[in-house]
């Protein structure tokens, strides 16, 4: 009886960690989308241009979220996991409520990378936690529950965000020491920063857990056990067809996903809804569409895995793909704005199944040693074509048009260009990608047991 307690006990610690490292997907999501609401009035006092603010929404947060994540995984597989995010939390709050302080393009764009330094240590540590807390046939539910924070997060921009910027540009003006009036919206950056900063000491709330799933061979690790950097990369360059797929699938995901950053310029455009109906409305559909493509691919995922099949995880993904293309392609073009809210729901529906379905994909071909700096290559890959490449097009491609209500059509080209490329190059590599989680299975040690460090 008591060995059953004990063994209750720590499947409910599990999912508490899974639950807190949600919440801190959710907030880093919030800060993440929060200028995406504001995009309309920095636009007008900063006197910047479609291009500009295609940046501002793009490589100004994924400069440094993509490119610092590696060195992030590689410490990650070595130190604390808890106190790594604590420090990002710091990092990223900080740097959201600098944002509000700027007066010019390049000190919020400047601040906008470091919101993404910060947030650069939330997967890699995250993803690597939850595996380590959960079996191999057991990770879907938990790691979906953590993606599903990025459509919680977005929601939660959204739904409570619009209100908030339309309920502050109703205040009036704001005057601090030393940094004088604060527009509206950089009140609500300032708002928004401070407030994430409760999450720092919950982190220390975790236990690291000992690390699963490592590799007896066909891994180089060091004397301490763990892979360097250049083995988990020789690892994963012998298997390029594989991971180069899981990689193009789960970018096209987040690059169709970053049109959402221009719904509320779209909706003002085109149909002349505010903030504050865009706002509600957009988070409404990520609640809902976010939730049921995660439930869907946790089903179909499940049924999958039952069924014998190496690849489920994989395939979730593709038909996310499949689900979430149309929809996106599809909702500027409508002619009515209740039709383009319809059609959303089916592109954060396919988006939310095909999101959930990568993390859960990476740690079955990742041995332990390496899984951190996996996790952190996968969002290297994913964040250079979903943050840096996805905004910016549609915002040139308008300027090109010469016509800011042309905006819908650059988002439709987009969305029609990279998922039916990802369609193809995912479905054509499911057969490689299958057989590398074959050839881990046969290269990791036996679970070790679930007490924590």
């Amino acid at each position: 009886m008591r060995a059953e307690q004990t063994v209750d006990k720590a499947k409910r610690y599990a999912w508490y960690v899974a639950a807190l490292l949600t919440v801190t997907q959710v907030v880093s999501y919030v800060d993440r989308f929060l200028p995406s609401l504001l995009i309309e009035s920095i636009k007008s006092d900063l006197a910047l241009t479609d291009l500009q603010v295609g940046l501002l929404l793009g490589p100004a947060f994924g400069l440094f979220y993509v490119f610092v994540g590696v060195p992030i995984g590689w410490l990650a597989d070595r130190r604390s996991r808890r106190a790594i995010l604590a420090t990002g939390i710091s990092i990223w709050c900080a740097m959201t409520a600098s944002a509000g302080l700027a007066r010019s393009f390049v000190p919020l764009f400047l601040a906008r990378m470091g919101v993404g330094l910060g947030e650069a240590t939330v997967s890699p540590c995250s993803v690597s936690l939850i595996s380590d807390y959960f079996p191999r046939e057991r990770r879907a539910p938990p790691l979906s529950l953590f993606m599903a924070g990025t459509f919680i997060g977005a929601g939660t921009a959204f739904v409570f965000g619009g209100p908030l910027v339309y309920h502050i540009a109703s205040l009036p003006p704001v005057h601090l020491p030393l940094f004088g009036e604060l527009r509206d919206w950089q009140l609500a950056f300032v708002v928004v920063g401070l407030s994430g900063l409760a999450l720092v000491a919950l982190m220390f709330t975790i236990r690291e857990p000992i690390r699963q799933d490592q590799a007896r061979r066909g891994l180089d690790a060091d004397a301490a056990g763990h892979a360097t950097l250049r083995a988990a990369m020789q690892f994963m360059r012998v298997r390029w067809t594989a991971f180069g797929t899981l990689f193009i699938g789960s970018a096209a995901v987040v690059t169709m996903g970053s049109l959402s950053f221009w719904n509320v310029a779209l909706f003002a455009r085109t149909w002349g809804w505010d903030v504050r109906q865009v706002g509600i409305t957009t988070g409404v559909l990520f609640f809902i569409g976010g939730t049921v493509g995660t439930l869907l691919g946790v089903v179909l995922t499940r049924r999958w895995i039952a069924a014998g099949r190496k690849d489920a995880t994989l395939r979730a993904l593709w038909t996310g793909l499949a689900i979430a293309m149309p929809g996106f392609a599809l909702y500027p073009l409508m002619p009515s704005a209740e039709l383009a809210v319809g059609m959303q729901f089916f592109a954060f529906t396919g988006q939310a199944m095909a999101a959930a379905a990568g993390p859960a994909s990476i740690t079955l071909i990742a041995p332990g040693q390496m899984k951190a700096q996996a996790t952190a290559v996968y969002y290297l890959f994913v964040g250079v074509f979903g943050q840096l490449i996805g905004p910016p097009p549609v915002g040139l491609m308008t300027d090109l048009f010469g016509d800011p209500g042309q905006l819908r059509y650059a988002m439709a080209i987009e969305a029609v260009t990279v998922g039916t490329l990802a369609l193809v190059l995912v479905r054509i590599g499911m057969s490689r990608y299958r057989r590398c989680v074959i050839e881990v299975d046969g290269l990791i040690e036996p679970p070790a047991s679930n007490a924590h460090a």
